[in-house]
């Protein structure tokens, strides 16, 4: 098996190449949440100007086309290959308008690229999807060829929905091209090539079936230390991620965790739902990198000051049921009860001696 790490515009570019999605591929299924995500993605990488990793595409290698262009049956990964595909189509069609430039950059030369295959005669898109998703996709691609804005109004597949989808968001007035541009570059993928079919479907059980999915604390925490020095991450991870375990152990699966986590951005996101660990942690990521302004240790500091409440008071409540006087939003976002005045004690002595123990408390953490 070939392993090559590289932009993901260089392997969908490559002069010599062309995708099948083989017939027993699921159909595409990705929606307006996951295009959201790899939107949110592109705008990271252009904003840091790093490269964002997209995952690992499986390819297995069939006999060259009548045009001498290998082809290359999709294993795994179809689905983020044909969305930056479709992206990719999106950028073309806002480019065609002419509203907006990408210098160095035209609609022709984006779409001769990397949505078409090289050879004379008719166009023959770059990329084959399954099943009725080819059909879709070869007109979306023949039309922006020809010179016309794709039309799919109408068009009853995710492919025209997704189309739609990221031609509204490049229309936006705040909407940069060349900034859309630049993510799309810093977009980078494994390569992962097998001769062999049966070692390819090897190779996917052991990508998708094998070993224990991750929890959702689990990918907060790595987000939150993985680029931290060793010793940073050894101190945040005592200071603050330890006690957070501690305080739901015995925890199996981090159930316990994993729920005060969610409580947590649910007070923060307080009119979006978050049912699956994949829209948590895309909740928490969208929080941490687009909104967040302040340091990691500060937003460690307020999820166990979260976390300690939650467990104390309200351990298996919903969020919308979460109730308390303890500051712990102290980055920007009140809690639910903040803005009401405080009474004063019937029994002065005795909520002292409670603010003294919650100093104590607060000392000690």
């Amino acid at each position: 098996m070939q392993l090559v790490q590289e932009p993901i515009l260089a392997f969908i570019g490559a002069p010599d190449r062309c995708f099948i999605i083989p017939a027993y591929q699921r159909a595409y299924a990705w929606q307006h949440d996951q295009c959201f995500e790899l939107w949110l993605d592109v705008q990271r990488a252009a904003r840091a100007g790093k490269h964002h990793f997209t995952g690992t595409i499986l390819c297995a290698a069939e006999e060259t086309d009548d045009h001498g262009a290998q082809r290359l049956a999709v294993i795994d990964g179809q689905q983020r290959l044909t969305t930056v595909c479709i992206m990719l189509a999106a950028l073309c069609a806002q480019m065609r308008q002419g509203a907006r430039a990408v210098p160095g950059v035209t609609a022709e030369s984006l779409a001769l690229m990397y949505l078409v295959a090289q050879g004379e005669g008719p166009v023959r898109p770059k990329l084959l999807p399954s099943r009725n998703d080819a059909e879709v996709w070869a007109a979306l691609v023949e039309q922006m060829v020809s010179g016309v804005v794709p039309n799919v109004d109408g068009v009853d597949s995710n492919i025209a929905r997704n189309f739609v989808f990221f031609c509204e968001k490049m229309a936006e007035p705040d909407t940069d091209l060349t900034h859309i541009w630049t993510g799309l570059q810093l977009l980078f993928a494994i390569d992962a090539q097998v001769d062999d079919p049966d070692q390819a479907q090897l190779v996917f059980e052991s990508l998708n079936s094998k070993g224990r999915s991750l929890t959702v604390a689990d990918m907060v925490r790595n987000h939150l230390l993985l680029s931290e020095s060793r010793s940073m991450q050894e101190r945040l991870f005592q200071e603050y991620w330890q006690p957070m375990e501690d305080l739901f152990a015995p925890d199996p699966g981090s159930l316990r965790l994993d729920s005060a986590i969610k409580g947590w951005l649910a007070v923060r996101f307080r009119k979006t739902r978050m049912r699956s660990p994949e829209s948590v942690y895309s909740g928490f990521k969208q929080y941490v990198e687009d909104t967040y302004t302040g340091t990691k240790e500060d937003l460690l500091c307020e999820l166990r000051g979260f976390c300690l409440v939650w467990a104390e008071n309200y351990r298996y409540h919903a969020a919308k049921k979460f109730r308390s006087s303890y500051d712990w939003a102290i980055n920007g976002a009140p809690t639910l009860v903040s803005g009401y005045p405080l009474k004063k004690a019937h029994n002065e002595a005795y909520a002292e001696k409670v603010r003294a123990e919650l100093r104590a408390m607060n000392a000690q953490w």
